[in-house]
């Protein structure tokens, strides 16, 4: 292999899942020496900042960076990633989580095979505590359900109702018919490639994990996409940029490349587990921020790539005390994506249903 792939963890206060995430690396069946392993660091002020020194020294493939100041989020230091890296290809890790034995070996193959900008698969979701696996979503049926006797799978269901509703009347509803152009649904797809999402707008179902991409340098270098400012939703911009832009696209819809794993603990939290009203408002932001990306793609991909999040972000603020100024701040913001987001019906209906739940709270709230 004369290429190389950088991989870029942005690192807080990880602790004891850092090591675990490095080694899943460390370990690929690439070979380490075909990886850039580029660990930055948002200030930590736990061991995390003396544990990527010690990767650092051990290990010629991975480089420590320490920023000066704490930059509050992942974009900073994944940024900071971009700007150092030397790679022919970019990945994208979040630390506590682990890369499959062999993500970085499949996915190259697969974007040299396709000369594709964009490679990716699926990720299992591991929830620590709760001794359970589910399989991430995908509008493509698949052959993953033999690997999970369990039958604990991911329907993507972001509201308190049962699989049953969701998946037979509400998802169809809410997220609109399976749009089948390229290819079908009645049958279970292994491969799909494309070269451009207007060829598949469904590709923008699939939840917006940048960390089961690989990138071709190139796509991101070239069309000088960074993550936005945002606590919560840079990733997600990030991907729906990428996908905007890119010239072949291929998915791996049976193939595992990522272990994501769900800690709900109250001392075992990430940040985008602390729901807030920044969190929820840089949301909303990122939302916008994604809408007019698409002004100029077709109405398809204008609804697909944010109306199935708006389900989330009404979920997770019903679900979270705010206060009466709180609120009138995410109205607000509402109301920024409601002045530009009018390409179907039920779009609209899902905006006025939001905005309508934040003014009957705003005016029950006392001061």
């Amino acid at each position: 292999m004369n290429e190389k792939i950088s991989i870029i963890l942005p690192i807080f206060n990880v602790g004891s899942h850092l090591k675990g995430g490095i080694d899943s690396l460390i370990n690929q069946t690439i070979g380490n020496e075909n990886l850039e392993i580029i660990m930055v660091d948002d200030c930590s002020t736990d061991e995390s900042g003396k544990i990527i020194d010690e990767y650092d020294e051990k290990y010629e493939c991975c480089r420590a960076i320490h920023l000066e100041k704490n930059t509050g989020a992942a974009n900073g230091p994944r940024n900071r990633g971009i700007e150092e890296s030397s790679g022919d290809y970019i990945m994208f890790l979040d630390p506590d989580d682990r890369y499959t034995p062999d993500c970085c070996e499949r996915l190259y193959e697969e974007i040299k095979k396709h000369d594709a900008e964009i490679a990716f698969g699926r990720f299992r979701r591991v929830f620590t505590y709760g001794e359970k696996v589910q399989k991430s979503y995908s509008p493509y049926l698949d052959d993953l359900e033999k690997n999970y006797p369990d039958e604990t799978f991911e329907d993507a269901n972001p509201l308190n109702v049962s699989d049953f509703i969701w998946n037979n009347i509400l998802e169809k509803i809410l997220y609109g018919k399976d749009i089948e152009k390229e290819y079908k649904r009645d049958k279970p797809i292994d491969v799909i490639y494309i070269d451009n999402i207007e060829e598949e707008p469904d590709i923008l179902k699939i939840p917006p994990s940048v960390w089961t991409k690989l990138y071709k340098r190139e796509l991101i270098i070239d069309n000088n996409i960074r993550f936005p400012p945002y606590v919560c939703g840079d990733d997600m911009s990030f991907a729906l940029e990428t996908f905007l832009k890119a010239k072949g696209i291929v998915f791996l819809n049976n193939f595992i490349c990522y272990d994501y794993y769900i800690r709900d603990l109250p001392d075992d939290k990430s940040i985008t587990n602390n729901v807030n009203v920044r969190f929820l408002g840089d949301l909303m932001d990122a939302y916008t921020y994604c809408r007019n990306l698409t002004e100029n793609f077709s109405p398809d991909i204008q609804t697909v790539s944010v109306t199935p999040h708006l389900l989330y972000w009404m979920n997770t603020w019903k679900n979270s005390p705010f206060t009466k100024e709180e609120n009138k701040l995410l109205l607000e913001k509402v109301n920024n994506l409601k002045k530009i987001h009018k390409s179907s019906m039920k779009t609209k209906l899902i905006l006025s249903a939001m905005t309508k739940m934040l003014e009957t709270s705003i005016n029950t709230k006392k001061e």
